[in-house]
């Protein structure tokens, strides 16, 4: 089973990029793009998360809801050395965005870099 990753956002769970497109095929729904990055986005409402993860298991996929301190660890463990490291005290990493490559605060990333940082499991 592919993993499909959801992030909370206000009253709706998110899914960005790949995920996306593939929680819209399913359900049915209309892909947005995520204006703070120009990635593709589909949100669901909170109360909707058992009918909607019931529709995407039977479709054969996992889904994954992700917290920002769990997403944060796991993005950091599994980012090359060569692009993460401290800056003063902050954990930050090496991350491409619009205008080229930047160093950002795991603070600071949107959810749409979270969500395609963040390393899936293929079960």
């Amino acid at each position: 089973m592919t993993q499909i990753v959801f992030q909370p956002g206000g009253d709706c769970l998110q899914a960005f990029n790949n995920d996306a497109i593939i929680v819209a095929g399913i359900l049915g729904l209309v892909v947005m793009r995520a204006p703070e990055d120009d990635a593709d986005m589909v949100g669901v409402p909170i109360h909707a998360q058992a009918e909607t993860f019931g529709a995407l298991q039977v479709a054969g996929y996992k889904p994954h809801l992700i917290e920002k301190p769990e997403a944060f660890d796991e993005v950091w463990r599994r980012t090359h050395a060569d692009f993460r490291g401290l800056v003063d005290g902050r954990r930050t990493l090496m991350v491409f965005r619009h205008d080229g490559p930047a160093l950002v605060s795991l603070d600071d990333l949107t959810p749409a870099e979270i969500a395609r940082l963040y390393p899936r499991n293929e079960l």
